[in-house]
């Protein structure tokens, strides 16, 4: 007995957006470029300290419609470092990028990732890589700081979601080693080439600790992941879920739930 369920989350800013490596993110940002679709983008951010010590200043984009324009931190999550920043362009449109982690814009390197936009961005969406250079200034003085972030990866204005299917679960149990099973997935990614993915296999009574664990990216619209599991004597169903983002970071995720014998 099997079921499946699949729901979309339009580039929620989320701790579960950010479970991707940037290894992973850099190598789907790679790969979609050079499939000619989703746009790559670049932009470089010129930036100092206002009187809240977040970052504020100038930048020049790739937008055809948005060169140049004035950028300022809307909030910053101090847990994470994560920092959510609001781009203005000339005639008023915007776009919002959340910037991770913020203390590397002082020297460094880290992920962003456009999740909003207004007027004629408002479907923009996009995700790649920055590496800072400080420019000036003291780490034990914060204010004194100047640095430039350049920013590098792909942009669309596109704001759907992967699909996404369980489409075979194959679960064979083993004579040795007792109580082992050999579990196949295969899942796959209906219109969508380039996405990132983290598979998981869980019981749903210890979901936080899975059974199977994998995070890789596909360029084929599928994939399938084959492991050697052993789960508790008194387990019965598992769950599999799968996490999705396409290159621009439109999410989505599924489950199917899957009864031993």
């Amino acid at each position: 007995m099997a079921s499946n369920v699949a729901t979309a989350n339009h580039c929620s800013v989320g701790a579960a957006r950010l479970i991707l490596s940037a290894v992973v993110l850099l190598g789907l940002v790679t790969c979609a470029a050079a499939n000619g679709a989703p746009a790559t983008f670049h932009l470089v951010f010129e930036g100092h300290h206002n009187a809240s010590l977040t970052h504020e200043g100038s930048f020049t984009s790739s937008l055809a419609s948005c060169g140049s324009g004035l950028a300022a931190d809307v909030s910053v999550d101090s847990a994470t470092d994560n920092a959510l920043r609001r781009f203005i362009c000339p005639g008023g449109s915007e776009f919002t990028a959340t910037v991770s982690p913020l203390p590397a814009e002082h020297g460094g390197n880290g992920v962003w990732r456009i999740v909003s936009g207004t007027g004629a961005f408002a479907s923009l969406r996009g995700r790649g890589t920055f590496s800072s250079t400080r420019l000036e200034g003291r780490s034990d003085d914060p204010a004194t700081i100047t640095f430039r972030s350049t920013w590098d990866g792909v942009a669309d204005f596109d704001t759907v979601p992967p699909a996404i299917a369980v489409t075979k679960v194959t679960i064979l149990k083993l004579k040795k080693p007792k109580g082992a099973y050999n579990l196949r997935v295969v899942v796959t990614f209906p219109g969508d080439d380039a996405v990132s993915y983290v598979l998981q296999v869980v019981d749903p009574r210890k979901p936080l600790n899975a059974l199977v664990y994998k995070i890789g990216q596909t360029t084929s619209g599928s994939f399938a992941s084959a492991a050697r599991i052993r789960p508790a004597k008194s387990t019965r169903t598992l769950e599999i879920e799968v996490e999705a983002e396409d290159a621009v970071g439109n999410d989505a995720n599924a489950s199917k739930t899957v009864r031993l014998r």
